[in-house]
């Protein structure tokens, strides 16, 4: 049996090739907006003649053990992390689904049925039962033609997008997790810093207490010393109530409840501050998340305006079948009765009163749209990577002039207390000196976790080890 091609057919296979015609190229960063190199600080390596990036396992560059246990148990039992690994499945389900369309549609059904009829004609009753018939379809349908390559180009645009939002996630989540476990070392050495706030106090106190009881001091003294006792001893207990804070923080951030929830560190102190650096800026556009996924949503909005373009063509369809019937199985294996359909359909649209014009619009706004945002996250991006790289270098001096400053403060203090003691300086010096310890050594503590958590923005500005090669396809 030959089939002869019926005019749409070939009118179909003719307008396939415009299918390729109808794609716009994706616009890309100006040069002005991607740095050659990022600029080096000062006491810094050249980091321009040694680019380096985070491992992916940047957390374990501190040096904490305990650390790396619980970025694992964050990794295993947060929800958040849980939800975005489904959600991640579910964007691969979708692209799957988007390969598959773009693929004929092919089924294939069996059916069978029995028809009785019955009739009444001069008083006799007539019946008739016409036996089982069985039938075997077989349909293709192809629609859509010239538009699928563009729609299947926009979900994978889409899923990138999408799985890229999936690491950003994950990366600020093991950020948080960090930071929230530093904060609570800080509380741990604040509290011990605490403890000694009240020691020195309640050591100064004493000393005034006597003063007055020797008659060589007025009870005024006696009376502020007793308010700085009490407001260090406040202190303290709003740091243990901190404390419980932070690591109700941490056991959510693992999926656990605050009871019986531990962690073993007790000080910053161990806490090794790592050496950062940065690779070339034009690769941190494939290793920030949030980058790649402003890139892929610039890709998806270009598929836009492809698909928007292909309303100007004709609509393509192509059909066909294969139908087998029979009023047996056996009969339907062997020799069925054979009816083949084939066909093409072209529709194309002459008047729209401007309704495609209006679509293109819309798609190529957007795509300028798409075009900022992505050149918008770049130089955030950029910008943020040299800012952190200079605070790195200014919180390592500070910490020096901190731990300066501190010791400066502990042989203040002590001399005004034994001054104080003997009667030679008055009770305001020493009440000076004191805040000024006290608060010197918040200084050092403080500045030490902000040194840390520049550390670790810095790792998440420049991407945590991630690559868009990452995705999982």
């Amino acid at each position: 049996m030959r089939l002869t091609p019926s005019r749409p057919l070939l009118l179909a296979l003719t307008l396939l090739p415009l299918a390729a015609c109808v794609q716009t190229q994706v616009p890309t960063l100006e040069q002005a907006d991607v740095p050659a190199t990022f600029t080096p600080r000062a006491e810094q390596p050249d980091m321009s003649a040694t680019p380096a990036w985070p491992a992916v396992d940047w957390w374990t560059s501190f040096g904490d053990a305990e650390l790396t246990t619980l970025i694992d148990q964050v990794q295993a039992g947060n929800l958040d992390l849980a939800n975005n690994r489904r959600n991640l499945q579910s964007a691969q389900v979708a692209l799957e689904e988007a390969g598959f369309n773009l693929l004929p549609r092919a089924s294939v059904t069996l059916g069978t049925g029995a028809s009785y009829r019955q009739s009444r004609v001069a008083g006799q009753d007539e019946s008739n039962n016409e036996g089982t018939p069985f039938s075997l379809t077989g349909s293709v349908s192809y629609a859509d033609i010239l538009a699928r390559p563009a729609v299947y180009t926009q979900a994978l645009a889409d899923y990138d997008s999408r799985a890229a939002h999936s690491a950003d996630i994950a990366l600020n989540t093991l950020g948080t997790s960090a930071s929230t476990y530093f904060q609570l070392l800080l509380i741990r050495d604040k509290l011990v810093a605490a403890t000694q706030n009240v020691a020195n106090a309640q050591a100064i106190s004493a000393i005034a207490d006597a003063r007055v009881a020797a008659g060589v001091a007025v009870p005024i003294e006696a009376l502020q010393q007793r308010i700085a006792l009490q407001r260090e001893q406040a202190a303290l207990r709003a740091l243990e109530q901190s404390e419980l804070a932070a690591l109700s923080s941490l056991a959510l951030l693992t999926g656990r409840p605050v009871q019986g929830f531990e962690i073993a560190g007790q000080t910053l102190q161990n806490v090794v501050v790592p050496a950062v650096q940065a690779g070339l800026p034009s690769e941190l556009l494939l290793r920030r998340p949030d980058l790649v996924q402003a890139e892929a949503q610039l890709r998806s909005a270009v598929a836009g305006v492809d698909i928007a373009r292909t309303d100007y063509f004709p609509s393509l369809s192509l059909t066909g079948s294969v139908n087998a019937s029979s009023s047996s199985l056996t009969a339907l294996v062997s020799s069925p009765d054979q009816f083949i359909n084939a066909g093409a359909t072209v529709l194309h649209t002459l008047l729209d009163t401007g309704q495609r014009n209006r679509a293109l619009q819309t798609r190529q706004l957007a795509l300028e749209n798409a075009l900022a945002s992505f050149r918008r996250a770049a130089l955030v991006a950029f910008n943020e990577v040299e800012v952190l790289l200079s605070a790195v270098q200014l919180q390592e001096e500070q910490v020096a002039v901190a731990l300066e400053n501190l010791g400066a403060a502990e042989e203040s203090f002590r001399i005004a207390q034994v001054r104080y003691a003997e009667g030679v300086t008055e009770f305001q010096t020493v009440l000076t000196t004191q805040n000024t310890l006290f608060s010197s050594r918040n200084a050092v503590l403080d500045t030490k976790l902000q040194q840390l958590n520049t550390l670790i923005s810095l790792y998440q500005a420049l991407g945590g080890g991630w690559q868009a090669s990452d995705i999982p396809r």
